[in-house]
């Protein structure tokens, strides 16, 4: 199993949840207001830096895993360049 952690501009967390769900993922964890710089880059919520991300997280199945990569490869060519979503993922070695 793995954790896939997604990040991406607040505004697109509707998105990213849709993309999920639609592929049979129910449970997942959100949060709002994250703040950092990355690539397309910094977003701290203030004047200088506006703007801030959504982290939205999963523990899915190697073949669900394979299968939302293909869905998010899909969503990132329908984003501006300034929209940059990142993926990442983790190993899981047990739930409790």
């Amino acid at each position: 199993m793995k954790m896939l952690m997604l990040i991406g501009p607040e505004g697109r967390e509707a998105d990213l949840r849709r993309l999920i769900e639609n592929h049979e993922v129910h449970a997942y964890s959100e949060f709002r207001g994250v703040v950092g710089t990355g690539t397309t880059g910094p977003r701290f919520g203030t004047p200088v830096f506006p703007g801030q991300s959504v982290l939205i997280f999963t523990v899915v199945t190697d073949p669900k895993l394979r299968e939302l990569r293909e869905a998010l490869d899909a969503f990132r060519r329908t984003l501006f360049p300034e929209e940059g979503i990142r993926a990442f993922v983790l190993p899981v070695e047990d739930m409790l």
